[in-house]
Formats: structure tokens, sequence, C-alpha cells
């Protein structure tokens, strides 16, 4: 993990209205690295932690790598149930708990460490693997995508170039750090550009004390999801808030065209899409030509990057047809921890199938064309309805759970669930949906209940 700590290079980090520069942030990490190693008495690879997004989330995720084990990233949102399988998967060392109302740590309440247990077994290579993200539930059960220090460089100096990051740039990624594409826009990849990085949690209900300190510490190049855009459109006066930033990218689910259409009307700018997954260290293809970006297409493969379009016979589509997107280059990650037949079904001779449907244009743009995996993409969120299936059936009054989707012009799409219950009173069918909110994920929760 050397170079990935060693090539750190910012300005400052804007949290909370203080400011953070490159000294006080690496004093911090090797603080909390001394403490890891310190404190450690497993002899288990991994830190698992909650990855807000905060001051503290970029401290905790590079002081693990510092204290030579590999950070588990944690969706703050995850819930009893799936905290308690990811635990048993990767049986970590510690557990970080950060709690996102003070900016300072408190180690004795935010760490627990814990005992190895006797009888894991860990079959993956491990090797230069640095960060684990859970995704890929098709069959109700989510794995972690191990990603090495080369998958994530392979990302983060190109996307320095084409983005156009310099030591002058402020960048602002309105994502969950706890996605992979949060973490690479918002920690990543502002920390080794030399650059500036204004950290602020998505959340729409404080829209306007966002755009205010967007536009107080000047940020330069935005990324976010196609909603946010949305909301942008109606607030009065963006186009003048929004004139110092010279980028917009967008990310997590496909861009309608009625939002960037809204946008550029109201300010002139336009906003690049970009494509990718976990697997693909987040991002695998987006609009960064010097041209602008290409109605409707998610732009060219990224530099190191190759994408074909196969059909299901494993050979490459002509022109204009459409296929599996696949993908290839040091940005694909080494596999899912301890689970190789998940592996084998995703990774064939170097290519990774990414279960996604696309088509290429005579210009080599390409255009996502939906989705072959069974998985539902709720503003940017991926909902796996066999993985929510079993969560919810996991309640003791429930017989039977069938999820389904809905499409949504904002979101994508929202989430259902027709649920037969052993007492299905009124009384009941409440109990379950305080239940579920106590008990699963928020933002895989469904939006509409059908009892039966």
């Amino acid at each position: 993990m050397k170079e990935i700590l060693q090539s750190l290079n910012f300005q400052q980090i804007y949290f909370k209205g203080k400011v953070f520069d490159q000294i006080t942030i690496e004093d911090a990490i090797d603080h909390l690295a001394k403490y890891f190693q310190k404190n450690v008495y497993s002899q288990s690879p991994f830190i698992l932690f909650t990855a807000f997004n905060h001051i503290k989330t970029i401290i905790t995720y590079y002081a693990i790598l510092k204290a030579g084990k590999i950070a588990v990233i944690l969706d703050p949102q995850t819930k009893s149930i799936e905290l308690e399988e990811i635990i048993e998967d990767v049986d970590p060392c510690a557990v970080v708990s950060l709690d996102e109302k003070i900016i300072s740590f408190d180690y004795s309440h935010e760490i627990v460490f814990r005992k190895q247990d006797k009888h894991f077994v860990i079959n993956s290579n491990l090797k230069d693997v640095c960060t684990i993200a859970y995704t890929n539930a098709e069959d109700g059960f989510s794995k972690g995508a191990m990603l090495t220090e080369k998958n994530l460089l392979s990302e983060v100096y190109p996307m320095i170039k084409t983005n156009g990051l310099t030591e002058d740039t402020v960048t602002c990624a309105l994502l969950p750090f706890s996605h992979l594409y949060g973490l690479v826009q918002g920690i990543l990849v502002p920390t080794h550009a030399g650059a500036s990085a204004l950290i602020n949690e998505l959340n729409v209900l404080r829209l306007n004390e966002i755009i205010n300190e967007i536009e107080e510490y000047k940020v330069s190049h935005l990324y976010t999801i196609p909603s946010v855009y949305y909301l942008f459109c109606k607030v009065p006066d963006i186009e003048r808030i929004f004139l110092r930033i010279k980028e917009f990218y967008s990310g997590g689910i496909q861009l309608p065209q009625f939002i960037l259409e809204s946008f550029y009307q109201k300010t002139k700018h336009k906003i690049r899409e970009g494509y990718g997954l976990t697997e693909s260290a987040a991002c695998a293809a987006y609009n960064y030509q010097e041209s602008g970006p290409v109605t409707n297409s998610f732009g060219r493969a990224f530099p190191g990057c190759e994408i074909k379009i196969m059909d299901d016979c494993g050979e490459e589509c002509p022109t204009g047809k459409i296929g599996e997107i696949c993908l290839k280059g040091d940005i694909v990650f080494k596999g899912y921890f301890n689970h190789e037949s998940a592996t084998k079904t995703v990774l064939k001779n170097d290519w990774l199938y990414t279960g996604d449907y696309g088509r290429k244009d005579r210009e080599g743009y390409f255009y996502f064309c939906g989705l072959k995996k069974k998985m539902i993409n709720m503003a940017g969120n991926n909902v796996y309805p066999r993985k929510l299936e079993r969560l919810i059936g996991a309640n003791n009054n429930v017989l039977s759970v069938s999820v389904y989707s809905e499409e949504s012009v904002l979101q994508g799409h929202t989430v259902g669930a027709i649920v037969k219950l052993k007492d299905a009173s009124k009384k009941a069918q409440e109990e379950l949906r305080l239940w579920c909110a106590k008990n699963i994920n928020n933002t895989i929760l469904p939006k509409s209940y059908l009892f039966e």
C-alpha cells in the first residue's frame, strides 16, 4: 500500500466550516494507524468502518491502509441483520463506528477490537488487496469485491488528468462515500490531485445550505447523481451561483435526457455522464472529450480500459447491436472475497461481464441499454430483489415476499413488495413496516407494500 499513501498530495479539505490541510490530516492518519497497530490482537487482515461523508472517513480509510490492514467499507445505513452477516464474512480485527455528529475522534467509543474466530478461513488471495466493498447480491447475499491498490490508482490518475484537476481545483462529490464512486471522487481523487475538496453529505433537505457552501468554497468540479441536478434546476439564481463551476459529472444511474436539457437551459452547462460499477473501481467510461458530452451516451472507454459489447456466445457484437457490456484493464477488480464460484461468473478470460446491456456506435461511443442482471437501480442504489426478499422474510410474521419495481422519472425505478403475512391485520402490517425500517438499509427499503 505504499504508493497510495506516499502519493497523497492535496491542498485543503473543507468540512463543516473548518479547514484541514495535508499536514493536519497526515498527523491524524499517523496517530490512528499507530493506535490500530498497538491495540489489534487478532490476525484478521480486515478493519470494518462506517464510511460517512466526513473528514474522519478520509483519516480512517488511510489509517487502516497505513496500519497494514484492508479497509472494508460499510454503508452507515446498514442495519443489524446485514451487519452481522458482513462481520461473519470478513471477521474483522476491529470495527470502527464513526460518530458523524462530532469532528474529533473518540477512539474508546468509536473503535471496538475483536478476537479472531478460530474457525474463520480465508480462501482468497489477498495480495495487494487494500479495499473491500460489498455488492452483487443476485443470489440474495452481498459479496465483498476485492480491490487492489493498482485497481484504484489506475482509476485515480487518469481521472485527475481527464478531469483537468490542478492545485487550483476544488472538488465536491455529492455522493455517498460508502459507495465506490463516492470513495473515488470524494476521497481518492482530490487527495492525489494536489487539489482541494469540499465534503458534504448527499441530503436534499439541506440543498440550500449545500449550494451556499459550493459557492463559498468556490467549487470548480461537481460530482453527483441525476436527481440532484434536477433539484438544482429548481433553485432560483442557480445559473449565477454555478458560474464558477467548470465541470459537472453524473453517475450512479443513467442521466435522463430531460434533466440534461433542463440543466443546460438553466445554467448553460452540459453534464458529463459516466459508467462503471464497484467491480471496475467505479468508472470505466465517461464523456471526457474536450468537444463535450455526446447526448444519451456515457462516453468512451476510460484510459487504460477496454470495452466490448458481447453476445451470449462470448463474441463481440457488430456496431449498433445490443449485447452485454464487458470490461478489461487494470481497473477490473480481483474477485469476490471467499466466493470463487461467483467470481468465475463475472470474470472470464480477463474480461469483466457487467450484467448490463449496451451498444457501441461508429464513433466509439457507448450507450447503456438496460440491466441483464437481476437488480433494480433506485437513484444510484443497487437493490437486489432476492436479497430484499430474504431480509423481509426474516420477520417471523412473513409467509412470502415478492419484490417488484416501477419506473420513476427521477430515480430510475422505485421498489415495492408484495407480502403475505400470517397475521394480516392492520396492526401487524404497520408493525412489519416499522420492523423493516429498523432492520433493513433505508436506501433499499420498499417505497410501497401490498399485503395479502
